[in-house]
């Protein structure tokens, strides 16, 4: 196993010293498990990973892991499955609004469209705005006219905005949670939930709308997951969340430290790996792949932090600050939508 990198030392600076300039370089720093020996690694829990195909599904839930130590997703029996993504035949009537920014999109835009247009949710109770964000591809004009179809499938209005130039000199984090914020800002009306949908998504349950209203809660997502051959891997690594050991790690950060994920280890639970607690769960860290927020959270001020909020940034920073403004942050597991 390659030694994962150390962790940060706690900040030394003389007292009375400034201890954040905002002139002063973010260091990404994934919270990688460097303490933890090989053997404690294999103690983590979760399934035994030599003794199961990922390629086959397997006939009961695998236990909660106390932290991640694979993005390997093992597949669920239908039965297994069907209990834990059955609904009920509520009607609803919210009003939705789909958010997607939009950058050098055009080869994912059609799927996209399909996707959208195969939801079950009634879609006169759907809107749908584009954050066109400086493409230097055809995704303008493949934007134009996909939201001109979806009106004409009966879609309540479409939109799109090109909000490239006010926010060209922002890094890709801060890029992403001012893009997001603009689209935002520009499109939020009298909906009653905004649901972001990345561009790239490959495959969207018909019922994703319903699976989400469901939990009941204020910010919810589900497994983003990508398919590599007969394998599923957990794709959006930024929906987890915080145990002991990382909250033991964000402690001894320097303020300037931001918190990624995705490269190497980890020491968080990532959602798929909380399938044993059940179809709706608490965590700590969402992303944008497709996700749920009640639209009076973003109206009373809840947004993507363009600069780190509690060593995080954009989705991961969102709910963050939402937990400390009082609002509820859950996953569900067992609802999957694929990255194309």
């Amino acid at each position: 196993m390659d030694k994962p990198r150390e962790l940060p030392n706690e900040d030394k600076r003389p007292e009375g010293e400034p201890k954040f300039k905002y002139n002063e370089e973010i260091v990404g720093v994934p919270l990688s498990y460097d303490n933890i020996e090989e053997n404690r690694v294999k103690q983590a829990g979760g399934i035994d990973t030599n003794r199961y195909d990922p390629a086959k599904p397997i006939d009961f839930i695998p236990p909660v892991p106390k932290f991640s130590v694979s993005d390997i997703v093992y597949r669920l029996s239908d039965k297994i499955r069907h209990n834990n993504l059955e609904l009920d035949q509520t009607i609803y009537s919210y009003k939705i609004l789909i958010l997607t920014p939009l950058h050098n999109s055009e080869k994912t835009l059609f799927r996209f469209a399909r996707e959208i247009r195969e939801l079950q949710y009634a879609h006169e109770l759907i809107s749908i705005a584009f954050g066109e964000d400086g493409s230097t591809d055809g995704t303008v004009e493949e934007a134009k006219l996909i939201i001109e179809e979806l009106k004409t499938s009966g879609f309540l209005s479409g939109d799109w905005e090109d909000i490239h130039q006010r926010i060209q000199q922002y890094k890709r984090r801060q890029h992403l949670a001012r893009a997001r914020n603009l689209l935002l800002k520009n499109a939020l009306s009298d909906e009653d939930y905004v649901l972001w949908i990345d561009s790239d998504i490959g495959d969207l349950p018909e019922d994703i709308i319903q699976h989400l209203l469901f939990a009941k809660k204020d910010i919810v997502t589900p497994s983003c997951l990508i398919k590599q051959g007969l394998t599923v891997r957990n794709y959006d690594k930024n929906i987890w969340r915080e145990t002991p050991l990382s909250l033991e790690n964000q402690k001894h950060m320097r303020p300037n430290y931001l918190v990624i994920e995705g490269y190497g280890s980890t020491s968080r639970i990532y959602l798929p790996d909380l399938r044993g607690e059940g179809r709706i769960v608490p965590i700590d860290g969402v992303g944008g792949c497709t996700l749920l927020i009640r639209a009076k959270c973003h109206r009373e001020g809840l947004d993507f932090p363009e600069t780190l909020f509690d060593h995080h940034i954009e989705t991961e920073g969102l709910a963050k600050k939402a937990k400390t403004m009082g609002y509820s942050v859950y996953g569900m597991p067992f609802v999957e939508v694929f990255h194309f």
